[in-house]
């Protein structure tokens, strides 16, 4: 026997597991909330739709930051995807410009997708397996009012060390 029987080993772990785990969960919530301002103050930036679009067309991935959101041959495939994107995008400056007057930023991960929570687009579930782990995306929405709880939504982005990336509806690469 490890420790003799009066010694009750349920407070102790408890106080270990509590100083151990509640810092690290604190800091997690802390950078999570950091990126969630983040973003916020980021995209704040471009509330004119043409503005967005250049954003959006600068922010495309390249292809080693498809392999750090998909898995192998998947990276590939939407690093083609990506090439067709850039055409639309030029269509879409022809228009009048649209301007808006808020940004709502919505979070999600693969462990999300995995254990079927969150705000996400159906189709995410569909391309689980070519997904790497651990990835958190946003859905950026532009508000035609502030506070609207509807707007335009560009989906998604993924803040790859330090950098936002666009990554148009991925499950449309696939489908």
């Amino acid at each position: 026997m490890l420790f003799p029987k009066h010694i009750e080993l349920y407070p102790i772990m408890k106080k270990v597991f509590t100083a151990l785990l509640f810092p690290l969960l604190s800091s997690y919530y802390a950078s999570s909330q950091d990126y969630l301002k983040q973003a916020q103050n980021h995209f704040s930036q471009y509330l004119n739709s043409h503005d967005f679009v250049h954003l959006m067309t600068e922010s495309l991935p390249t292809l080693d930051e498809c392999q750090m959101v998909f898995k192998e041959e998947a990276a590939l495939e939407y690093h083609a995807f990506v090439e067709t994107m850039k055409a639309k995008a030029e269509e879409e400056l022809k228009t009048e410009p649209e301007l808006f007057v808020d940004v709502r930023i919505e979070v999600f991960s693969t462990q999300d997708i995995e254990q079927q929570k969150g705000n996400y687009a159906g189709g995410m579930q569909g391309i689980l397996d070519k997904l790497q782990p651990y990835v958190i995306f946003h859905k950026v929405s532009l508000l035609r009012e502030k506070g609207a709880a509807y707007g335009v939504a560009y989906k998604y982005w993924v803040n790859i060390n330090g950098r936002w990336v666009f990554f148009l509806k991925p499950y449309r690469a696939f489908g």
